[in-house]
């Protein structure tokens, strides 16, 4: 009996001896967090319109090749950068590949209006679906709810505007009588309509650190 206890008091001494020599230094593991940030990119960005004549609606598209859009902050948010921009969008930058077409456009559609040298603007608020675009014209200031999509760094937005919105109708009618004869159907009348689809794209740089 005695011998068994003996025993058993040199294995628990020895287990207790093994136990506090073992190192139990703890190794501190420093995770690194990546941030990036997205901001504007003019090169990547494209204006278009559609225009419509025609009593069946045929529709005529072009661009414009300047814009200038002023940008708050990079955002780690990719649609957040945009929100809040404003834009400006110089009238004489129109372009349908028609050079005839684009100067009745400058002098007898925009130059009929009230200081619309240029087209501008604000984001005012935008999320993965839509977004509401505030866009004077003719010395008229009107919002429009567009749609929103994005692929990988690509936003595209569109809506369609309504000159009428913007008291321009006159400006339809002025346009519509230089250009008579390319807006008349085979019905025999000469129709330019007053809606005008937009679709903007541009592309995002991602920065991260």
């Amino acid at each position: 009996m005695k011998k068994s206890i003996l025993t058993f008091g040199l294995l628990s001494t020895l287990l207790l001896s093994c136990n506090c020599s073992e190192d139990k230094t703890a190794e501190t593991v420093v995770e690194t967090v990546e941030v990036c940030t997205f901001n504007y990119n003019a090169e990547s960005t494209v204006i278009g319109w559609t225009a419509f004549k025609f009593t069946e609606k045929k529709g005529v598209s072009g661009v414009f090749d300047k814009a200038e859009v002023l940008i708050a902050n990079p955002s780690q948010d990719m649609l957040q950068t945009l929100a809040g921009a404003s834009f400006t969008i110089p009238v004489s930058s129109i372009n349908s590949n028609n050079p005839v077409r684009d100067e009745k456009l400058k002098n007898s559609f925009f130059g009929t209006m009230e200081s619309t040298e240029i087209i501008s603007g604000v984001v005012k608020s935008i999320s993965d679906s839509e977004a509401i675009i505030e866009i004077t014209m003719n010395g008229q200031s009107k919002d429009y709810t567009g749609t929103v999509s994005t692929d990988g760094l690509k936003v595209s937005f569109s809506t369609t505007l309504n000159m009428t919105d913007f008291e321009a109708q006159h400006a339809i009618d002025s346009l519509n009588i230089v250009c008579s004869a390319e807006h008349t159907s085979e019905d025999g009348s000469s129709k330019l309509w007053s809606e005008v689809d937009i679709n903007v794209e541009t592309t995002l740089v991602k920065t991260c650190k």
